[in-house]
């Protein structure tokens, strides 16, 4: 089943379908029960009036490297972070033709 990353405007996803996808490097479940961490996630998240189910997930892209402990060869998320990376409406690619004559 192929998991998505929660963030808007993210087209990261993994999973079983998602061959022609750029995968997810990694996913961290929400802090669903550290109340004051979980109002940090959505408030950088933009979205402070949704509230996450157990299933939904944020991809590793939105954390910054001091973020993440390697142990083994593999990336845990501190009991600390907070995603702080995400992109917004003005980071949009416009893309100008000279040729368009309206």
């Amino acid at each position: 089943m192929p998991r998505y990353c929660a963030a808007t405007r993210c087209k990261n996803r993994g999973g079983q379908s998602s061959k022609d996808q750029r995968k997810l490097s990694s996913t961290r479940e929400f802090p669903l029960h550290d109340k004051e961490r979980l109002e940090k996630w959505l408030r950088n998240m933009k979205r402070d009036s949704w509230t996450p189910s157990k299933h939904q997930l944020l991809c590793s892209d939105h954390f910054t490297p001091d973020s993440l402990d390697v142990r083994w060869g593999i990336r845990y998320l501190k009991n600390t972070a907070v995603p702080t990376i995400f992109s917004s409406p003005d980071d949009e690619v416009i893309y100008f033709c000279p040729f368009l004559v309206l």
